[in-house]
Parts: C-alpha cells; sequence; structure tokens
C-alpha cells in the first residue's frame, strides 16, 4: 500500500533526526537542537496527514483484517513497525541524554549558587551571629 511506504517514508526521516539529535546532544549544540525540534514537527504533522488518509482509506477494518485480505501489504507494513520501533529506541536514548544533561545542569547550578542566607541580613543571619557570640 503506498500510504504505508509513505508512512515509512515519514519515520525514516524521523529517525535520522533522532540520531543527529543523539549527536547535537553530546555536543550540546542548543541551536541546531532547536532547528532539529522544528524539523521534526513538520515531519509528525505529515504522519497525522497520512495516517488519517490511511484510517479513512482502510474503514473499520482493523490492519491485521487488513493484511490477511491483502497479503502484499505485509512486507511494507514489517519495514514500518520496524522503523517505528527504531524510532522509539532512538528518541528513548535522546530522552535519557536529555535526563542526564538536566540533571548536570542542575548539580552544577547548586554548586554555583549558595544558601539564599548567605546573601541576606534577615532575622537567621542574626540567630547565627547571636548564638556564636554566646557559645
Amino acid at each position: 500500500m503506498e500510504l504505508i511506504d509513505q508512512l515509512t517514508t515519514e519515520h525514516k526521516t524521523l529517525l535520522k533526526l533522532a540520531h543527529e539529535k543523539k549527536q547535537i546532544l553530546i555536543q550540546n549544540d542548543m541551536p541546531r537542537l532547536s532547528q532539529i525540534v522544528k524539523e521534526e514537527a513538520v515531519y509528525l504533522k505529515k504522519i497525522v496527514q497520512l495516517e488519517e488518509r490511511r484510517m479513512t482509506h482502510m474503514g473499520e477494518v482493523t490492519m491485521s483484517e487488513w493484511l490477511q485480505a491483502h497479503p502484499e501489504d505485509v512486507t511494507s507494513m514489517r519495514r514500518l513497525l520496524e522503523t517505528m520501533g527504531q524510532l522509539k529506541k532512538a528518541n528513548d536514548l535522546n530522552a535519557e541524554l536529555l535526563t542526564q544533561s538536566l540533571d548536570y545542569l542542575n548539580w552544577h547550578l547548586q554548586l554555583l549558587i549558595p544558601e539564599a542566607d548567605d546573601f541576606t541580613y534577615g532575622q537567621s543571619a542574626l540567630d547565627r551571629a547571636h548564638f556564636n557570640r554566646n557559645a
């Protein structure tokens, strides 16, 4: 089915972007990451449109029922599912890289930003000074 092949093509494009995104996350190239996110949105919109066309074309028939009636589409569907599986793995890895990057940034911020009490002359600072004098 041509729609399945088109869906596979769009998913493969997203997969290429996901692999590029991995390298960009490792290199910490935020301007390029922003561009990729915008590019992904375009391909996702195309995928949604193709999926709507596929649903209209197939009607109420499930994929399994369709493939039983159209065995010539099995190979196309298998390629789509394989590509989607690879895309999921790549996206999971990128999500993990983003999480690690955020954790690293938070750790650095904690090191660089001292406690708020160190910069204020509020009651807590006076209490410590009073406590130290009486000790």
